[in-house]
């Protein structure tokens, strides 16, 4: 099945099975692998039961959760597209002082001493702040980490602050197999500590 994580629940490394189902993880024959889904049973194989087929591939089956739940809406505060607007205004004006320093020097030195300047300036970098937080989470967030390790128990915060490397900056630059790859390398470490 694609996109399927699967952890050494030992070690705590895991990965996630490509779009064809197919996945590659380190393991001993002591340890055992956690395999999960959405809608489907959480799986717990010894890595000795597993038999290889006549290409030396070791196949997993996933097995449909018995019990159906009822259709759960999720919805996050989403602003507006006024409200965004405002926000890049507001971000744009304070870049005034900055762009129109040769064109403008009065309205620039308005901008860099006035009240209203400071104003607009702490505004700006509150909203810009607010923006890259709505474009971190929907990237990296409590449930994608939890799901992603396998550990619903997780203090997603802690974990957060443990993990310099997946700064704001990262987590917008980087998708997929990158980004999900270095939450994984830190989760290791994170668990290694006995956090």
């Amino acid at each position: 099945m694609p996109f399927t994580y699967i952890i050494n629940k030992l070690t705590g490394s895991g990965t996630m099975s490509n779009a064809e189902g197919k996945f590659s993880i380190v393991v001993n024959k002591n340890d055992t692998l956690v395999c999960s889904y959405v809608g489907y049973a959480k799986q717990y194989i010894p890595v000795a039961s597993l038999k290889p087929n006549d290409n030396g591939e070791y196949g997993i089956i996933m097995k449909n959760r018995m019990i159906q739940l009822n259709t759960v809406t999720i919805s996050t505060f989403k602003y507006k597209p006024y409200e965004k607007e405002y926000m890049n205004k507001i971000i744009d004006e304070s870049k005034i002082r900055t762009i129109d320093a040769f064109q403008s020097p009065i309205t620039a030195m308005y901008m860099q001493f006035s009240k209203r300047g400071r104003e607009i300036r702490k505004l700006a970098q509150i909203f810009d702040e607010i923006l890259i937080e709505e474009q971190v989470s929907k990237k990296i967030n409590p449930e994608i980490v939890r799901n992603l390790t396998g550990d619903q128990n997780l203090d997603y915060e802690n974990f957060k602050k443990y993990c310099l490397e997946l700064s704001n900056y990262f987590i917008i630059t980087h998708e997929g197999y990158d980004l999900y790859n270095k939450v994984m390398d830190c989760y290791k470490r994170y668990k290694s500590e006995g956090r």
